[in-house]
């Protein structure tokens, strides 16, 4: 529904000024994809490869991200190490233990989105060259829409695929900055909002879903009871708990090895 509204908005409406309107009006709905795109990487929809790889091209064209770059970035570099920061995809925390406000947070994510997944590339070979090859694959389609008209094809297509980048980022930071890592319960915050995780797939049971990544997203509730009396009140609840403010970075505090390199 989202690349027909998306090819509706390319050949049907007149005037940029009007098609950018109509594209950011559209982003609340439009940003599904990226809960779409995601749990597609952890429990994929087809037992097919083909039509697994070609449902992810088409959530490219409407998030940015070619197939097999969330099992690189996330799944590879977020899940196992979200508990160690330092580690982490997401980079919320700076080297000194400090925690970073949203927008060094976004900016550092969007700078370091494709170095970081490259590196992580490096340490499995098979996934990185599926990757890569994916990855022009799923560019043929966005160099032809590009190239019948650049301007349309930047705002309907280019645009929309920077600002998911950014939500992504975005939504991970509300979900784990400045948390006590220790404990799977006290890592993650939690929205039970029926509305929210109906559109979002249960994305609100975050907690549940890194106790269980591979657990398939309509069975995540059913988990989220099941721990919810050992999840703080505080990290959960009919919205997401505003992450703590940003933590000032002591003068000439050091950068480690790790956060330099990414």
């Amino acid at each position: 529904m989202v690349l027909a509204v998306q090819l509706a908005l390319f050949r049907g409406v007149e005037g940029l000024w009007l098609t950018l309107l109509l594209v950011l009006l559209f982003q609340p709905v439009q940003q599904v994809a990226i809960a779409c795109n995601h749990y597609q990487h952890h429990v994929p929809v087809f037992r097919s490869g083909a039509l697994n790889r070609l449902y992810e091209i088409v959530l490219f064209l409407q998030t940015g991200m070619p197939p097999y770059l969330i099992t690189l970035h996330h799944n590879l570099g977020h899940h196992p190490h979200y508990r160690e920061p330092e580690l982490d995809t997401l980079r919320w925390q700076r080297a000194d233990g400090s925690t970073r406000g949203l927008l060094e947070c976004l900016a550092r994510n969007f700078a370091g989105h494709v170095t970081w997944t490259m590196a992580i590339g490096r340490r499995h070979p098979k996934v990185y060259r599926r990757f890569k090859a994916m990855a022009v694959v799923s560019a043929l389609p966005l160099a032809a829409l590009l190239w019948i008209d650049p301007a349309k094809a930047a705002i309907v297509f280019v645009l929309p695929m920077l600002l998911a980048i950014l939500n992504v980022a975005r939504l991970g930071y509300e979900q784990h900055a400045g948390l006590d890592m220790d404990d799977h319960l006290t890592a993650s915050r939690n929205i039970e909002s029926r509305l929210y995780n109906l559109m979002t797939f249960n994305s609100g049971y975050h907690t549940a879903h890194h106790v269980k990544p591979g657990l398939h997203w309509s069975r995540l509730p059913e988990l989220h009871r099941q721990l919810a009396a050992g999840i703080p009140a505080e990290l959960r609840g009919a919205a997401l708990p505003a992450p703590p403010p940003a933590e000032l970075a002591p003068q000439g505090a050091p950068v480690s090895p790790v956060d330099s390199s990414r």
